[in-house]
């Protein structure tokens, strides 16, 4: 008899819970989960910005880190490194061509690779890579056959025009190398 009165009180206990209270219980399980979801997604959005100032800061401090960056988003197709310019090489041309002769013309002048020299016998002779409407890479000949001149150009906003070109970089390519760019259309 003794365990059919504790049936009897179990089953009693169990069914006089009401849907408020079981309801209750779900809103109470559902804020837990929220509360938690929000500390792992503040803890990650703190993570997130420690790493991007570390980042930012190591950027700015160490010219072999700078280096390393570059060479993962511009990878380096030769032992020869690229040459980043301070505010890039401005000619105040809204002509993509215009500024690339006035840098390939100073880049010869000022010896900017030692010996090497772009080829200007009838005009510059170039070949453009990719390009996008704010960035483009050329590949130049040079007058020694087994160099390729490598140049990166991008267009900044200029008042309310479509933008200046620049040259912001280049870098000295084997033939070999340059010619896998073009192949690829890089």
């Amino acid at each position: 008899m003794r365990n059919e009165e504790k049936a009897v009180r179990l089953f009693n206990g169990v069914t006089g819970v009401g849907d408020d209270l079981i309801e209750e219980a779900r809103m109470v399980q559902r804020r837990k989960k929220v509360a938690m979801r929000r500390r792992w997604g503040m803890i990650a959005a703190c993570f997130i910005a420690i790493t991007l100032i570390t980042i930012g800061t190591v950027f700015a401090a160490s010219e072999d880190f700078r280096q390393l960056a570059i060479s993962f988003f511009f990878p380096v197709y030769t032992e020869n490194e690229l040459h980043e310019i301070d505010e890039g090489h401005r000619t105040g041309s809204f002509s993509m061509e215009d500024t690339l002769f006035t840098f390939l013309e100073k880049f010869n002048t000022e010896h900017m690779a030692g010996e090497i020299t772009v080829k200007n016998e009838n005009g510059f002779e170039y070949v453009v890579l990719a390009q996008n409407e704010n960035s483009i890479n050329v590949i130049a000949s040079c007058t020694t056959p087994d160099d390729k001149l490598f140049i990166i150009m991008e267009r900044t906003n200029y008042k309310e025009t479509t933008g200046l070109w620049q040259v912001t970089a280049y870098q000295i390519l084997d033939r070999e190398a340059a010619n896998e760019l073009i192949d690829n259309g890089q």
